[in-house]
This record gives C-alpha cells, structure tokens and sequence, in this order.
C-alpha cells in the first residue's frame, strides 16, 4: 500500500491531497426546529437505512454501526421509533408493524405478512449489488501500520503560533492537575 498507515483505522484521517473529498450532494440547514423535543429528541440515525443503489465499505467502525444503531433506537425511542414522524419517510410507503410500544398508525384490515392472496401489494424489484471478492482471513490483532504520531505532529504544525501555544498550555494545565501522578505524567511525556 502506497499510505503509511491503515486507511480502514479509525484513529485516522485522510489526508485530503491524497484521498480528495468529492462531494455528493448539498444538504442546507436554513431554518432551526419548531418543536426541539419532536424533531431533535426523537431523532434517530441509522446507517442501515440507506436507498437503492448506496452500498457499504468494508469500513469496521461502520459495519458494526449498522447493525447496533436500530437497536439503540429501539431501545431508546421503542420498537416503532421509524413511525414517528421525524423518521418517517416523507412519501407514502408500506410496512408491516401492527401493534407494539408507540404504535400510533391506525391499521384496519390490512394484511401484516407478505405474500398475501389478501392484499395486492408486491415488493419493489430487487436493485443488482455489485459483487466483491474478500480473500483472506479476518482477524483480531493489533494494526502493523499505525504511525501514531505523523497525523497529529502535521496537525499541530499547521496551527499558527497562537493556537499552538494555547494547545501547550492546556496540555500542561492538564498535566498539573493534582489527580495526574507522576507516573501518567511519565507515559504523556514519553510521546512527546
């Protein structure tokens, strides 16, 4: 690999002359929310939610996002949490809750299981996934490249001389502070 560090670490950024951003799309925050409790408190995020045609990186951080986020939401909202409006979609679409915690869709006589002989609905067609090939073993060991130190000496480096000696002297205060023994002062210096 042409990096001295592992791009898939997540204590790591990318360096933007090397990995340029592309954008995507343009999201315009123009207003603040009416109702901070409905629209900010019960707002939940969900990486496994995603439209057709948006794929997953191998990224790990991500990959365990997508599975743990919906149940944090559940957890924290209650099993209909995508109901509320918030989360809801803004078109008119299907799903087969009925009942439960915070169910506040009145259903009548619809069909809660597919495929029904009852009810005419049938699913989207399924959109292609392109393939990907993984040789290897995946394994739980220690990062070979990880060039701790690089990342943040260019950050700080890039500071004008204000910022950095504020940085300085925040480390220091930190340092100072009487429940940091002498033996973590040790191990803060020995990065330095």
């Amino acid at each position: 690999s042409r990096d001295d560090f592992d791009p898939l670490d997540v204590s790591k950024t990318w360096p933007e002359d090397v990995f340029p951003l592309q954008e995507v799309a343009r999201m315009v925050l123009n207003k603040n929310v009416d109702n901070f409790f409905a629209e900010n408190e019960q707002l939940a995020f969900c990486p496994a939610l995603v439209i057709p045609g948006i794929y997953y990186s191998d990224d790990k951080l991500l990959q365990t996002r997508i599975f743990s986020y919906a149940d944090t939401q559940r957890h924290r909202l209650g099993p209909n949490y995508l109901m509320l409006p918030v989360n809801a979609p803004r078109c008119l679409y299907r799903q087969n809750h009925v009942e439960g915690a915070m169910n506040f869709a009145h259903k009548t006589g619809e069909v809660n299981y597919n495929p029904s002989h009852y009810d005419p609905v049938r699913w989207a067609e399924p959109t292609p996934m392109p393939s990907s090939v993984v040789c290897g073993q995946r394994l739980k060991v220690i990062i070979e490249k990880e060039n701790n130190f690089q990342q943040p000496g260019e950050r700080f480096r890039s500071w004008d001389k204000a910022r950095q000696d504020r940085f300085i002297a925040r480390v220091a205060e930190a340092l100072n502070a009487p429940r940091v023994t002498n033996e973590i002062k040790k191990v803060w210096l020995s990065n330095w």
